[in-house]
């Protein structure tokens, strides 16, 4: 297991070195109310300018509570935004009725705000997705997917919580089951049907249940369109 306390000063160096290579004087950070979202604002704020934005969208009050401890800690400046006008109106001038294509809706209305706000801050968007989710395609093309540089793309989950006591995030975020907030009672581990131990175990080649890794190998296969902008033919 790597040692988080050098990595958290590799990964501050690293974002610094792409911050100054864009000439840009901060960083944009969509916050959720979960761990990986604390963990890179966190993680950011003593090294560069950060602007933690909630957006809300019809969003649970819990992931509300959470921002709102952050703000409390006055290590960043947190931006609040209500999108749900808006995107009420956008779904019904779309006429949208899938249940999915409304929840990925969500999440790139919330991408687009943060790139409009990094662009008018001359920032760059630093995305919150972790090892797990990467692997397993676990977010929303164009939407959370989308960032300017990750910083937890080589962290699993278990990394993060572990990252997240060595930066201080309040426990109440630690400690909450891991979510997208995108409907009420929404689970990651219950919509992926596996839980983060498993992924973990799977990605550090350690035996897991077969059931589970049946799950994780086609959630890895089918997703792998996400991986790149578009698919490209072979030849």
């Amino acid at each position: 297991m790597r040692n988080l306390k050098q990595y958290i000063s590799y990964l501050q160096k690293w974002s610094k070195q792409i911050i100054n290579g864009a000439h840009c004087s901060g960083v944009v950070v969509g916050l959720s109310g979960g761990v990986d979202s604390a963990v890179v604002a966190n993680l950011l704020c003593d090294t560069t300018k950060v602007y933690g934005v909630w957006i809300n969208i019809d969003s649970a009050k819990e992931d509300y509570e959470c921002v709102q401890l952050l703000k409390k800690q006055k290590k960043f400046v947190v931006v609040d935004l209500d999108l749900t006008t808006t995107y009420k109106a956008l779904v019904k001038t779309l006429k949208i009725t899938n249940k999915l294509g409304l929840i990925n809706l969500k999440v790139r209305m919330r991408m687009l705000s943060l790139y409009a706000l990094a662009q008018e801050k001359k920032c760059l968007v630093a995305g919150t997705s972790n090892l797990d989710e990467l692997y397993l395609g676990y977010f929303t093309k164009y939407g959370d997917g989308a960032s300017d540089f990750a910083p937890l793309a080589k962290l699993n989950k278990n990394e993060v919580w572990e990252l997240a006591k060595l930066l201080n995030v309040p426990q109440q975020i630690i400690t909450r089951a891991p979510s997208a907030g995108l409907y009420a009672g929404q689970s990651d581990e219950k919509d992926m049907g596996v839980t983060y131990k498993e992924i973990d175990a799977y990605l550090s080649n350690k035996p897991i249940n077969p059931k589970a890794k049946k799950i994780i190998d086609k959630l890895h296969k089918m997703n792998l369109h996400k991986s790149s902008l578009s698919i490209k033919p072979k030849k």
